[in-house]
């Protein structure tokens, strides 16, 4: 039995982005830190394993980091964890120094 090239399934790297809309700011169900965002399934739009992952203002503020999504896809709406509260600045701070 002869064995021929190894095959292997490669796929080129994309980077899915999505440009949100602002839909609500502190929601008051998770508390005053959440901004939900519009999410557009068709441009890479959030979904539950990007938690944490960073959502900017313009190319290189993070504003917020990703908390939460309303459904299981990534359309629809994801909400964000502010990161311009004091008491984050403060928390923060410490580990930018």
């Amino acid at each position: 039995m002869s064995r021929g090239a190894s095959s292997s399934i490669e796929a080129e790297k994309i980077r899915m982005l999505a440009t949100p809309h602002l839909i609500q700011i502190d929601t008051g169900f998770t508390g005053d830190f959440p901004l939900l965002l519009s999410n557009n399934a068709s441009t890479g739009g959030t979904c539950f394993v990007d938690s944490g992952g960073p959502n900017y203002l313009g190319s290189s503020n993070v504003i917020a980091v990703t908390s939460f999504g309303l459904n299981g896809s990534r359309g629809g709406t994801g909400g964000v964890f502010r990161l311009d509260r004091q008491n984050v600045l403060d928390f923060v701070s410490q580990y930018l120094k």
